[in-house]
């Protein structure tokens, strides 16, 4: 990985060619870079690409509950980025974005200088819903491997203050994060917890399926989980929990308090503001361009991206490793002067980790559960893991372990 100011000097030099910054590391900006990696053999003269992230790892979300119950390593689930780009000329730029001048071309950063751009990507994702709660004492979100850590540190904890009685854990939200992790903790936990499930919404899992509805219903009552539906949280506290439910306060003990009650879109940063929704996604073209700039693309939960059937692509993982190869394919059509593609997301179906060995796949007609469900889901994600020779790796350790 080459120096902040290295990358800035590389920027400058006129030989060089076009300057392609991708802001956010997640599944759109990491799998767009990689991406585009592909067409660099095909231009006389390569692209500079530099992605500019915080963190030094990639997260694969949807696998972070198999770390927590120990069924996977961190190293597959989060592998750093220097070694995703071992074999890349692609250059880590390890810093915050503080500001974009879509006028001038330029990013600002929080720690090193300003990167100028040729073509800019933005993929900065999505933040946890407000309010604030996960700020509050006890409560905790769940979306990158610290989390994990910090997890795993607190139940530790609560663990060794115990004189016997089982904790009590809520999780804030009974959607699809929700429901994975109350079954992953209930499953680690076994007799040692008592975990309830809050959600203000009717129904859990409400915008799935109903097999997959039923699904996790049942391995929720399977495992001990309660859940109360209309109950929307008000307020977390160090010990507790207060929320109402069928017209009444309710107050109940929470030695720890996990938070997942959606996300919203990271806020654009920096002037002009792209003209947006009302959930603050950028309108793109189905090109996935901003309209009045044809050099500046915007994927992932940061964008209305087109979809057939619906008004835009979800905030999922999913939407965003379908866009990041068009945006790619753009990006080298706009250097060769061939023609862009349009994006239209096609939902491919929906999986979950309903505890160890044990998960909901639907899709295509299909609704698969239990052992078959979760062998299914592995090697699905297995097949989505970024770089050829980090599954490559994946798949030798899984391999030794049978």
């Amino acid at each position: 990985m080459a120096p902040i100011d290295d990358v800035s000097e590389r920027a400058g030099e006129a030989t060089a060619g076009p300057r392609v910054c991708i802001l956010g590391g997640g599944f759109g900006g990491l799998y767009c870079a990689l991406a585009l990696q592909r067409y660099q053999r095909r231009l006389s003269v390569p692209l500079r690409v530099t992605l500019v992230e915080p963190r030094d790892r990639f997260t694969f979300t949807p696998l972070l509950y198999e770390v927590l119950s120990g069924e996977l390593q961190p190293w597959q689930v989060a592998p750093p980025y220097r070694d995703l780009f071992n074999h890349s000329p692609i250059e880590l730029c390890q810093d915050w974005v503080e500001g974009i001048d879509l006028h001038q071309r330029r990013v600002t950063l929080r720690q090193g200088p300003t990167l100028a751009y040729d073509y800019l990507v933005v993929a900065l994702g999505s933040r946890l819903r407000p309010p604030a709660s996960p700020d509050s004492p006890g409560a905790l979100p769940f979306t990158n491997l610290a989390d994990v850590w910090q997890l795993e540190h607190r139940l530790a904890a609560l663990e060794h203050q115990s004189s016997g009685d089982p904790m009590h854990l809520v999780v804030a939200g009974a959607g699809p994060s929700g429901v994975e992790l109350a079954c992953t903790l209930a499953d680690r936990l076994g007799g040692r917890a008592r975990i309830t499930v809050l959600d203000r919404r009717a129904a859990v899992l409400r915008s799935y399926p109903p097999a997959m509805q039923r699904a996790a219903i049942r391995a929720l009552a399977k495992r001990g989980v309660e859940v109360y539906t209309h109950a929307p949280l008000q307020s977390v506290e160090e010990n507790h929990v207060v929320f109402h439910h069928q017209g009444q306060g309710h107050r109940r003990r929470a030695d720890l308090t996990l938070w997942t009650v959606g996300t919203v879109p990271q806020p654009w940063v920096g002037q002009p503001r792209p003209k947006q929704t009302p959930l603050a996604q950028c309108l793109v073209r189905p090109t996935l361009q901003l309209p009045d700039y044809d050099n500046v693309f915007v994927l992932g939960d940061m964008a209305a991206m087109p979809a057939r059937g619906r008004d835009c692509a979800p905030m999922t993982a999913q939407a965003a490793f379908q866009a990041a190869p068009v945006v790619a394919h753009n990006l080298w059509a706009l250097t060769t002067a061939h023609p862009l593609r349009t994006f239209h997301y096609r939902h491919l179906g929906d999986m979950l980790s309903l505890g160890r060995g044990d998960a909901v796949v639907h899709g295509f007609g299909l609704c698969l559960t239990g052992r078959l469900g979760s062998v299914s889901r592995r090697w699905a994600y297995w097949l989505r893991l970024p770089t050829r020779r980090h599954r490559w790796r994946v798949l030798k350790h899984w391999a030794s372990l049978t």
